[in-house]
């Protein structure tokens, strides 16, 4: 099961690659783009200088914490080879090819050193994820002691009136847009689907600690549509 959603996951960014930035902000009303800053600020409190950023994707995080810290080497990692390639023109574009070094490969088993790193950040990507307690326990060996994740996620909102809304908005709307202009039936299907079977705050938060962080916490965004969950390794 874990091979084959990665394999999934790998071929459907691939083909929805060279839409994928615009119908991000698109469909997010450009909340996203908040949403990251917010999560560069708190990972900038700690000034890291070496961090990691799983399922970089086309490499927006890896560019927003390299322009807030200006000491950081980023490197970015992921599972898509056409997202990569659409995220290195877009770091050659910005001037930021000599900090920012983006590789294709699997989240749950890195290829990096123990200790190698003092932040790792994951941004809408641990939902991809095949073993999400595996790409959990490696975020752990690749960290510093005392090193920080912090991650990013999609969740589901309650309430009387926005959480219905949201819903339908998520699983109607969204999929039709998606569909239009990125031409794939099943990648803006799979988003909904995807954050409906992600776990819920506390479980997540759960699996977390028993991965090996401490210190675990999440912060609420905009209503509990997303969260940024952190921990530090021990």
């Amino acid at each position: 099961m874990s091979e084959s959603k990665k394999n999934m996951v790998r071929d459907m960014f691939n083909h929805i690659a060279p839409t994928y930035d615009r119908l991000n902000h698109l469909l997010s009303f450009g909340i996203d783009r908040l949403w990251r800053r917010r999560t560069v600020r708190r990972v900038a409190a700690a000034r890291p200088q070496r961090i990691l950023d799983l399922a970089t994707g086309t490499g927006d995080l890896a560019v927003a914490l390299a322009r807030r810290i200006p000491e950081a080497r980023v490197t970015g990692l992921d599972l898509s080879a056409e997202m990569l390639a659409v995220g290195r023109q877009k770091v050659a574009r910005k001037g930021l090819s000599d900090r920012i070094r983006l590789v294709e490969g699997d989240a749950e088993h890195l290829p990096f050193s123990d200790a190698s790193f003092d932040a790792v950040t994951i941004a809408f990507g641990i939902r991809n994820f095949g073993d999400m307690d595996a790409g959990l326990r490696e975020a752990v060996r690749v960290l510093r002691p005392g090193g920080h994740i912090s991650i990013l996620e999609f969740s589901t909102p309650g309430g009387h009136l926005f959480g219905p809304l949201y819903r339908f908005y998520f699983h109607h709307i969204l999929p039709f847009i998606g569909r239009l202009v990125s031409r794939d039936d099943k990648a803006y299907r799979y988003l909904p689907d995807s954050v409906d079977h992600f776990p819920n705050n506390l479980l997540f938060l759960r699996r977390m600690e028993h991965s090996g962080f401490t210190g675990c916490r999440s912060r609420r965004l905009m209503r509990g549509i997303a969260y940024i969950y952190e921990g530090v390794k021990p």
